[in-house]
């Protein structure tokens, strides 16, 4: 007996997608170290480490999910129903990640110190935590893939924002005093945040729909809810793994001046914002996608062009009609 497909689409493009996760929190890992070794001001290390934290765990989250996904996936055949033996495996996964990414900080750097443990511990927390998310459920994996492509395309896209915010702040409206870059700053979040959960929406979608016509298994809508919002979930994961796991640095970062103790409120309420707006965005995205796919609207679309007034299908043959169309046309 042949066993049914499972739904979340390929080996090869699973393990791409593990690859892609990797290499972006090697890619974070390698940009974390080059700042604590051009840095000579210790505070100065302990401030930026404090605030580029929850972009590497996030990107630790998200290699976890990746990695892990992509072995359920290849193991699914010998993993079988196996509930508990399923979710170690996962966790394994998402464990060696993230040492392997605690490693390569300590390592890397060589001097040691709080800030680069606190940084390591952070690190395999967010392994761990990502490969445990895909261990919940035994269709889990369907929504893991699709979540760590979403996650992906944030992670890229507020890396790019940090690069080049001088410009977008000059872009939104920021001026010479510290009101209207205060103002240009929350329009580019708002802007931002709102167009990465547009586009997760969408590649999270676009990830379950392929899945089930691969596998001829649907999903219930709020897999797509669940799916287009992931990637905004993981950022608000890694935001309480940096809260908890990051306090003591997130304090010491704070300790310095007022003003570095305003900067990292700030900092905080605009990820816990933009995370939120993540969420919805992606959520209501996936929806809006589902139900410009879904089939049912032929009838209400008048006559069918080409076919005489006494030839035309009922409701129930529209229906399949335009559902084989659009099929088809895919």
């Amino acid at each position: 007996m042949t066993s049914r497909p499972a739904a979340d689409g390929s080996v090869a493009a699973a393990i791409a997608l593990a690859g892609c996760g990797v290499a972006w929190l090697v890619l974070l890992i390698v940009s974390v170290l080059a700042t604590l070794g051009a840095s000579t001001d210790g505070a100065l290390a302990v401030t930026e480490t404090a605030y580029g934290l929850p972009a590497v765990i996030f990107a630790a989250l998200l290699a976890g999910v990746a990695v892990s996904q992509a072995v359920r996936r290849s193991a699914d055949r010998w993993l079988g129903p196996a509930v508990v033996l399923r979710a170690v495996v996962t966790v394994a996964c998402g464990g060696l990640v993230g040492a392997g990414a605690a490693a390569g900080v300590v390592v890397g750097d060589g001097r040691g110190g709080s800030a680069v443990a606190i940084l390591g511990w952070a690190l395999l927390a967010g392994g761990v935590t990502g490969g445990a998310l895909v261990g919940l459920h035994r269709r889990a994996g369907v929504l893991a893939g699709a979540v760590a492509a979403a996650a992906l395309v944030v992670a890229v896209l507020m890396t790019l924002r940090e690069l080049f915010t001088a410009t977008l702040l000059d872009l939104f409206g920021a001026g010479d005093t510290p009101a209207s870059v205060l103002a240009a700053q929350s329009r580019l979040t708002w802007t931002a945040a709102l167009l990465a959960g547009a586009l997760a929406g969408v590649v999270a979608f676009g990830r379950l729909h392929l899945a089930v016509r691969r596998s001829g298994r649907p999903l219930p809508w709020p897999a797509y809810l669940i799916a287009g919002g992931g990637a905004g979930l993981l950022l608000l994961i890694a935001e309480l793994i940096t809260r908890v796991g990051g306090a003591q640095l997130l304090d010491l970062a704070r300790s310095f001046s007022d003003s570095d103790d305003t900067f990292q409120a700030l900092a905080n309420a605009a990820r816990i914002n933009s995370a939120l707006v993540v969420v919805f965005a992606g959520a209501f995205t996936a929806l809006l996608c589902l139900g410009r796919t879904l089939p049912g609207r032929a009838a209400a679309d008048g006559p069918v062009a080409g076919r005489p007034p006494g030839d035309q299908p009922a409701p129930e043959r529209a229906m399949s009609d335009r559902a084989e169309l659009d099929l088809g046309s895919r």
